[in-house]
């Protein structure tokens, strides 16, 4: 996530933390679709 902007990170990262808080071990990964995946914005 070098490239992606400081607030879109931040929300990234909120997400992973809240998805990870509900779901527990459950979660084996989490995929970025779209054009930040793409590394096109």
């Amino acid at each position: 996530m070098k490239k992606i902007p400081n607030n879109v990170k931040y929300i990234i990262n909120k997400f992973i933390e809240n998805i990870n808080k509900m779901l527990g071990n459950r979660v084996k990964k989490i995929i970025l679709y779209g054009s930040y995946a793409r590394r096109r914005f």
